[in-house]
């Protein structure tokens, strides 16, 4: 019998008092020195416990051992503070992300693992696979899960209805992140029962968190007898309220090229054209990329193509293989591309503030539609990495799930 796809967990929520210590940024909108210097500052943050090489300082050499040794050390200093509360029995979480005009509510949970390879989760991104080795590691060391895998799936209404007579309740967690609003509400045993229930047949997406759900299929096959390791943490939102952003491409031209040598080079693929500024070169459309270039902007139109695949149709995959790979004869998927990213919340001034640091060539791209990503999974192919950027995202440092392993052993696992 095929377990439920989603299961409510004996969850552990941030203490209100200790959210503005412990609850973590948005990981990939802020520099590796921004994220030390947050680390250096604050002990309890939880970026100190999702730390990389990155995050090193310059000349500092640690390996993954390390890296992990810091990250286990780290929880047990919150944990030690008493920053989390342990819930007194298993439940689902709403939770509500507000930014601005926007709001999105979803259902946090333990999702099956299994369900990644049965055909009940469906996954749209390319991983590197040094990432997902850390971060499978990262569970063993560690021993608990913080940042949620991101899922989405068609609007139930029966769903949102449950979910908003919950919300209409005090929150048990409300707290502000980088100006997004989270909010958190427990539901009781009989919600807990019916969502169960309504997701029984659900067929869901990963949206964010690839790395982490090949790290959760890692930790399932590492240990096939542990039941902690058979579900990981998860929310889920319904499509129609997602806000996806842009995320912008860096790479450098080994062949040195000058501003008009690369726009010739650009012109096998599209129709090129000089912007005078970031503006007239953000794309509006499908096919459109912003090139910045050594101090100037260009706008690329790319050719237009016959019947294209749901996965070739995009132009974060058009920008993987016609430019990055054709022109610039650089593989995106190999782990030293040296491809960089930028989040669309980041600004047009980061991307430009980093070509002009290092020289390298920045690349605006027009926004992937949630529903093209749901096509491309659904084919069964795969995104380069960091193709679209959700906007607001979950924050780590807000739940905890414990496995009871590493710097958990000490815990019942969740």
């Amino acid at each position: 019998m095929t377990a439920p796809l989603f299961a409510p967990f004996r969850g552990w929520l941030i203490r209100p008092e200790w959210a503005e210590r412990v609850v973590a940024g948005a990981y990939d909108a802020k520099t590796p020195d921004e994220r030390r210097a947050i680390v250096e500052a604050n002990p309890y943050s939880y970026f100190g416990v999702t730390r990389s090489a990155g995050d090193l300082s310059p000349g500092e050499v640690a390996d993954d051992d390390e890296l992990l040794r810091r990250g286990a050390e780290t929880l047990s200093r919150i944990l030690d503070a008493g920053a989390f509360a342990p819930s007194d029995q298993p439940a689902f979480y709403a939770y509500r992300l507000a930014y601005r005009d926007h709001v999105q509510t979803g259902i946090v949970g333990a999702l099956e693992v299994d369900g990644l390879r049965d055909g009940r989760v469906l996954t749209h991104e390319n991983v590197r696979p040094e990432r997902a080795s850390l971060l499978s590691h990262h569970l063993e060391v560690v021993g608990a899960t913080s940042s949620p895998i991101a899922l989405t799936h068609e609007p139930d209404p029966t769903l949102r209805g449950l979910l908003a007579a919950a919300c209409a309740r005090t929150p048990d967690v409300d707290h502000v992140v980088e100006d997004v609003r989270h909010l958190i509400w427990t539901l009781d045993p009989d919600e807990s029962a019916r969502v169960v229930e309504l997701l029984a047949d659900a067929r869901v997406y990963v949206t964010d968190g690839h790395h982490r759900s090949a790290a959760a299929l890692a930790g399932r096959d590492a240990h096939p007898d542990e039941h902690a390791f058979r579900r990981t943490l998860a929310v889920l939102f319904p499509a129609d309220e997602l806000r996806v952003e842009a995320f912008h491409r860096r790479a450098a031209d080994v062949d040195g090229r000058s501003v008009e040598d690369l726009r010739r080079s650009l012109e096998t693929v599209g129709t090129v054209r000089p912007a005078t500024d970031a503006d007239a070169a953000a794309p509006r459309a499908r096919g459109e990329i912003g090139v910045y270039h050594d101090g100037h902007w260009s706008m690329l139109v790319l050719d237009p193509q016959e019947r294209p695949s749901p996965l070739a149709a995009l132009d974060v995959e058009r920008l993987r293989r016609d430019v990055i790979g054709h022109v610039l004869g650089i593989d995106e998927l190999a782990p030293d591309s040296g491809v960089d990213y930028v989040p669309g919340p980041s600004g047009v001034g980061e991307l430009v503030a980093r070509c002009d640091a290092d020289g390298m060539l920045g690349f605006l791209v027009f926004p992937t539609d949630i529903h093209d990503l749901m096509a491309v999974a659904a084919a069964g192919e795969l995104m380069p990495p960091k193709s679209s950027y959700f906007a607001p995202k979950p924050r780590s440092g807000v739940f905890l799930r414990i496995l009871g392993t590493g710097a958990t052993a000490h815990l019942p696992p969740s």
